[in-house]
This record gives C-alpha cells, sequence and structure tokens, in this order.
C-alpha cells in the first residue's frame, strides 16, 4: 500500500510573522534580516520579492531591487513559538509529523483516511486551522513525487 504523505510549508515564514506582531507591515515590502554587521535577507515578504528581493541576498542587495524595502531584524524566539504551535496543529491530524526545518514538516496520513478523508480532504482541513489559529499562510502538496515543487502547483493558498 502506498502511503499518503503531506507536505506542509509556511509561506514567507519569518516575514509573515513579523507582520502579526507589527501589522503596520501588512502589504508592504519588508525583509527580515540577522542582527549581525554582514547579514543578509532571511525571509523577504511576497511584497519584497515582486522587486526581486530574495533569501540570501545582502542588505545592500536588497536595497537596489527596491530603496523602499523596509528591515526589520529576526525574532527567532517568536518564530520557534510559532513552529510549535504549527507542529501542534498537524499532530491533531497524525502521530506521524517530521518536523524538516522550522516551517516545514512532513506528515504521514496513511493511517488517518478512514476518519479524516482522504489526503486532499485532510490538508483542506488543516489550511484553515492554520490560518485561523496562527494567522500565516501555508502550502501543503501530497506526496506524488514529494518534490517541493508540488507544494506549490497543488495546494497554493489564497493569500
Amino acid at each position: 500500500m502506498d502511503k499518503d504523505i503531506l507536505h506542509v510549508d509556511m509561506d514567507a515564514y519569518f516575514a509573515s510573522v513579523e507582520k502579526i506582531f507589527n501589522p503596520s507591515l501588512a502589504g508592504k515590502p519588508i525583509a527580515v534580516i540577522g542582527t549581525g554587521k554582514r547579514t543578509v535577507v532571511l525571509s523577504p515578504s511576497y511584497e519584497a520579492r515582486k522587486y526581486g528581493v530574495k533569501t540570501g541576498m545582502t542588505v545592500g542587495e536588497a536595497k537596489k531591487r527596491y530603496a523602499g524595502i523596509i528591515f526589520t531584524n529576526a525574532h527567532i524566539e517568536e518564530y520557534i513559538k510559532y513552529s510549535h504551535a504549527f507542529l501542534k496543529i498537524l499532530y491533531d491530524f497524525t502521530p506521524l509529523v517530521e518536523a524538516y526545518s522550522i516551517d516545514e514538516a512532513f506528515m504521514d496520513v496513511t493511517g488517518s483516511r478512514d476518519l479524516m478523508g482522504d489526503p486532499l480532504t485532510i490538508a483542506e482541513k488543516i489550511k484553515p486551522r492554520i490560518r485561523r489559529e496562527l494567522g500565516l499562510a501555508r502550502s501543503i502538496g501530497n506526496s506524488m513525487t514529494l518534490d517541493r515543487d508540488c507544494s506549490d502547483a497543488v495546494f497554493r493558498p489564497q493569500i
């Protein structure tokens, strides 16, 4: 029997968490950066990405792409809190959750089918819970290929 694996990836995670703590940043091009002297962009918002700002870019490069970009320092403790809450939601659907990073995880929902439905139905139950409880957008893909691109192509969120 094939396994039913879901891949859940929080969208623009650090930038999205920052916007929760500072609502005045909503809809604005922001980039979360480290606190060091020679830091890079850790997470650009979708608004910043429209201008070509990408993760790993230096602050100087990001400013060249868009002079109006707003930089905010990372608040790792908050990202960790949200990550724990995110994983707790996933564990409500299956005990077989594997955190891949602070903002993404794989879930084996094979044993959840009888109680919760097929993987698409389970994904459709997870998405609004994450939005309602955490205020964050997410992408959910299935196990056909376990390819990260699958998350973007199959279950892209409406932001």
